[in-house]
């Protein structure tokens, strides 16, 4: 028979206290706290915790305080879910007796005799309270409920154009020839939008998912921008925007796929060429990082600018950022995009380990920077 050994059990205890990922208070019946993991301290910061301390103490709340008399009362597990409006806060809070019977000389350990165990009930004297933060949940809910939102009015908008000229075609194809025609192009228009959502869904969806595929390697700096502004250019001056570059040691490499690094950089500039009105001046570039492996890229215009509450929603799928403050010339299939463009933006960055961010004011202008990582030099 191996020998008992008390100091065991109590680090046990501890460890698998610290191993359950959710605060855990463990209180006795007069709901003073007696153990506590670290998840349960980082709750209740500033406050520090202390063994001894009573529950009401360290949360105020008298409805959570109720829930654990009524578990001490009862004996049996009570659970709730605590709502607080102002400060967004969801709890799912569950209290559970702790069955001491199993290890005598357990920390949590309740002296009896087999005969008592066997005619007396049980009274449990400790009770694990925990708490599991909602809101996150909550949060990802939301953003399911305005995906399917989204994509069903992405759909139905320009299917509606599409079956309302398709009519319209069918009237005028034999008595007006020219008006025909424009129909058929305005058909092929949203068509192309259409196709374009379905290959960007794809996308985001195996970027989020890890499987696209990609082919890391080092690549100049100065060569994406460069590459960028070639190729758009052209759209600049058809707009009537200044289009020009701003590097700092191009020769810097960075370690990424430069096929998907240049489609970020050409979403960026797209944007900022839709949202800069003629006489605007757009600038790309990039610039290394100060005692850091990084360098980072930017796209700063001198546009209509992003107002505050919509800076953290950009980059989510299908937000779109005040539609009616685009150019009336605006720029793509449609007329307009399909609102996935910077949340791939944000995917294909973050795959590289990096990070993209943006900073705006409303009449002035947007900075769009992400980083990526450099090569380092032997």
């Amino acid at each position: 028979m191996t020998d008992h050994n008390p100091t065991h059990d109590h680090g046990l205890f501890v460890g698998l206290l610290e191993a359950v990922p959710l605060p855990v208070f463990v209180i006795d019946r007069a709901l003073k706290i007696c153990f506590f993991n670290q998840h349960a301290q980082r709750l209740c910061q500033p406050v520090v915790l202390a063994e001894g301390q009573l529950l009401e103490q360290i949360i105020q709340d008298g409805a959570i305080i109720q829930l654990a008399s009524q578990a001490v009362r009862t004996e049996q597990l009570q659970r709730m879910q605590h709502e607080r409006g102002s400060s967004q806060i969801v709890w799912r809070i569950s209290v559970t007796p702790l069955d001491q019977r199993a290890a005598p000389e357990s920390p949590l350990a309740i002296p009896a005799s087999t005969e008592q165990e066997e005619t007396a009930p049980i009274e449990h004297q400790y009770f694990a309270l925990m708490v599991e933060d909602m809101a996150e949940l909550r949060r990802l809910e939301r953003m399911q409920q305005d995906f399917i939102a989204n994509i069903s009015h992405e759909l139905r908008t320009p299917l509606t154009s599409v079956r309302l000229m398709a009519e319209t075609l069918e009237d005028t194809i034999d008595t007006d020839p020219d008006k025909a025609q424009e129909f058929v192009e305005k058909i092929e228009n949203e068509i192309a939008y259409l196709s374009s959502l379905v290959a960007e869904l794809l996308e985001l969806s195996r970027l989020e998912s890890g499987q696209m595929p990609m082919t890391i390697e080092p690549v100049e700096a100065e060569k994406l921008v460069r590459e960028v502004m070639a190729r758009m250019l052209p759209l600049a001056q058809r707009h009537r925007v200044s289009l020009r570059t701003e590097i700092q040691q191009g020769s810097t490499h960075v370690v990424a796929d430069s096929k998907l690094i240049t489609r970020v950089l050409f979403n960026l500039v797209h944007n900022a060429i839709k949202f800069t009105p003629s006489g605007g001046t757009i600038v790309m570039g990039t610039a290394p990082q100060p005692g850091q492996y990084v360098q980072s890229f930017f796209v700063r215009d001198t546009g209509v600018g992003i107002r505050k509450e919509e800076l953290a929603r950009v980059f989510e799928r299908f937000y779109k950022a005040d539609r009616a403050r685009a150019k009336a010339n605006y720029v793509g299939p449609g007329g307009g995009g399909t609102g996935l463009g910077l949340a791939i933006a944000r995917q294909v960055v973050e795959a590289h380990g990096g990070r993209i961010s943006v900073e705006s004011t409303v009449d002035k202008g947007s900075t769009f920077t992400f980083t990526l990582p450099a090569v380092q030099r032997q």
